[in-house]
């Protein structure tokens, strides 16, 4: 795990880098104390393929998603913040052969079927 201690390191110089960079009069350029916050709103059309998510073109924040999509989604996918990548959980879907990500789905988005343990 000496390459995740390395990498880590490496992403706090560039941090600390991004954090000094000032602009043309003495304040700082980015504020990376600030929290973001976003709203997502997953509406259902039948008309979007099985395990996506189309976003709207008119509505900034609205994104379309079949019903079995959107029944198999967890609710909360989009609260998981920067750690999502830590509790990946790959799969390979029994019944269709599609790999997933369990950590964002309780059964198979694409073919419907439940996940084997």
């Amino acid at each position: 795990m000496k390459s995740d201690t390395l990498r880590e390191q490496e992403i706090k110089r560039t941090l600390d880098r991004i954090n000094s960079i000032e602009n043309m009069v003495d304040t700082p350029m980015f504020d990376t104390s600030r929290e973001e916050t976003a709203q997502v709103e997953i509406k259902v059309d039948s008309k979007v393929a099985h395990g996506m998510f189309i976003p709207s073109k008119a509505i900034p924040g609205i994104w379309y998603a079949s019903d079995q999509t959107f029944r198999a989604m967890k609710k909360d996918i989009f609260s998981l913040g920067d750690s999502i990548d830590e509790i990946a959980e790959p799969y390979d879907c029994q019944s269709c052969q599609t790999k997933v990500d369990k950590q964002f789905w309780h059964f198979c988005p694409y073919c419907g079927e439940r996940f084997l343990n």
